[in-house]
């Protein structure tokens, strides 16, 4: 062979494993979206999902009390899907009706002012729980951190909005 016939393989040989290589990169790149679009659906129904589950304690929010009723969802912010390590943000929304009792003690623990101005947001798929007329009063003692807390203790209802990383 001559010398020009091996640059010609060499060439060649090359040109087919760079295409080789491209198409793999390709394909990972297309299995890594197939992921992503199973995380995000996940998450989509993840946030969707209203809950009555009794995940929520005393620990959590005080003066909650033994409630008989709660409705909660979950939000996240930040991108959930991402394969970067770190904390992944969750924001959480409840509206809790507290028994008569812990409603009164939990009026009387704290020193509560009516909110003025708009009232807190409700997200949509919660905002059928909370009725018209509710009068939200704030405790700027009772909230804890990331923790923001309403409460109509005439209704003995409760709106809370907690932020976990």
């Amino acid at each position: 062979m001559t010398r020009r016939s091996w640059f010609l393989v060499l060439a060649a040989g090359l040109a087919v494993a760079l295409l080789a290589a491209c198409g793999g990169v390709l394909w990972l790149l297309r299995a890594g979206d197939g992921e992503d679009t199973a995380c995000a659906a996940r998450v989509a129904a993840e946030e969707a999902e209203v809950r009555t589950d009794r995940r929520w304690t005393e620990q959590d929010v005080p003066g909650i009390g033994a409630y008989p009723e709660i409705h909660w969802q979950v939000d996240y912010p930040s991108f959930a899907c991402s394969r970067a390590p770190g904390p992944t943000d969750r924001r959480y929304q409840g509206v809790v009706r507290l028994a008569p009792a812990d409603a009164r003690a939990l009026a009387a623990a704290y020193t509560w002012a009516p909110v003025t101005g708009a009232a807190p947001a409700v997200w949509p798929a919660l905002a059928g729980y909370v009725p018209d007329g509710v009068r939200w009063e704030r405790s700027a003692d009772h909230d804890a951190g990331t923790t923001e807390v309403f409460l109509d203790p005439g209704r003995a209802l409760l709106l809370f909005t907690a932020v976990d990383t």
